[in-house]
């Protein structure tokens, strides 16, 4: 599929609903999210399982969202550009924001793990797509290895502490309840405005789409995963501006592994007959995601941190990215020298800074600077 369209009129009424559905994603979103939360805590779950668990699926819920319900509606090139447009999102904005308030020190071990896995798991989808589709056991295998690596970081984790516990043993049986009860009504109340919103966000981003000319696959790539990362991008400022730059990042990261590999591997498991990949995500997306992953990868193996210069840096290079999307919308014939400038030099550089960077870091003496998932123990 190409990524021009037929144009037609612009229809007002889906630039009301496009940002209606928006609206309704982030208050779902956030509800959500704290009614998990409670509920999370109320289970004696320890912050950070209920972190790395309930939060991050709660933050990836509108990305879900849009792009199971684009899938089971056979627009597979808004679900494939929404995950895709996320994760570099994610990375490259939301991180690099974050990085431009504070230093985010790479070294809590739920970010030394996601980092790698985000880098497997992109590796992989990219493997899958590359006869442009993805089929309901490649997805499944996406969702099993999504389940295993949680499993495992859960249980590399520390156990709920003993003062949780005895907050839990001191909590009055209607206390209990009563958070229960608020907290299930929020997480309710928050999952139906993400459904309706994906709805009004997939239906109106498609009729955005036919109006400006362009594919689905852009308007994903675009204002569908900027919208839909708006949650992260809020988590993570302020949390660099409440000096906590190791949730800001873990949150960006973490993030996009669930979505490479639960929201990719649900919407092919919805998608009848599979999850078809656009060619021109082949050729200049994918290489980009996975790059993105290389350099930030490079970026935390060579300081440890990530500062403002490397903000600015992962800032500027989400600029030319777009900068060529835009260009690309308005004239196909770029995509061939952009996505030669991308698997011709910018993945396979990454791609060798990153493994000079690991084995040098590996064989210091301090030991290597990030883990390597299901090896490193």
């Amino acid at each position: 599929m190409g990524r021009g369209a037929n144009q037609t009129r612009m229809n007002p009424l889906d630039i009301v609903l496009f940002l209606i559905g928006l609206v309704l994603l982030v208050v779902g979103a956030e509800g959500l999210v704290r009614g998990a939360t409670r509920l999370g805590r109320l289970a004696g779950l320890s912050p950070l399982v209920v972190g790395l668990t309930i939060v991050s699926f709660a933050t990836t819920a509108p990305e879900a969202s849009v792009s199971i319900v684009a899938s089971a509606q056979g627009r597979s090139g808004l679900a494939v550009g929404n995950v895709l447009g996320s994760n570099i999102f994610n990375i490259l904005v939301v991180a690099g924001a974050a990085a431009t308030i504070i230093a985010i020190p790479v070294t809590n071990i739920t970010i030394r793990k996601d980092l790698p896995m985000l880098i497997i798991g992109t590796g992989v989808v990219y493997l899958f797509a590359l006869d442009k589709s993805i089929v309901a056991w490649e997805g499944a295998i996406l969702l099993i290895a999504l389940a295993g690596f949680i499993t495992f970081s859960v249980m590399q984790s520390r156990r709920t502490s003993r003062a949780t516990r005895e907050a839990m043993v001191e909590r009055t049986r209607r206390a209990a309840l009563i958070e229960m009860g608020g907290g299930l009504v929020l997480a309710g109340v928050g999952a139906t405005l993400l459904i309706l919103g994906s709805r009004l966000f997939v239906d109106s981003a498609s009729g955005i789409a036919s109006a400006l000319g362009v594919s689905e696959l852009i308007i994903g790539l675009t204002i569908v995963s900027m919208g839909t990362s708006a949650p992260e991008l809020t988590t993570s400022i302020v949390a660099a501006l409440r000096k906590q730059p190791e949730l800001a990042i873990g949150n960006a990261v973490g993030a996009s592994v669930i979505n490479m590999l639960g929201v990719i591997g649900g919407s092919a498991l919805i998608a009848g007959g599979g999850l078809s990949v656009p060619e021109d995500s082949i050729r200049l997306d994918f290489p980009i995601a996975l790059s993105v992953g290389l350099v930030v990868l490079s970026i935390a193996i060579l300081g440890g941190k990530a500062g403002r210069r490397d903000g600015i840096f992962m800032l500027g290079f989400y600029a030319l990215y777009l900068t060529a999307l835009i260009a690309i919308s308005f004239s196909a014939s770029l995509l061939t020298p952009a996505s030669i400038v991308a698997l011709g030099f910018v993945l396979p550089a990454s791609v060798i800074a990153a493994a000079f960077l690991v084995i040098r870091s590996r064989r210091s003496k301090t030991g290597p600077a990030l883990a390597i998932p299901f090896v490193d123990s």
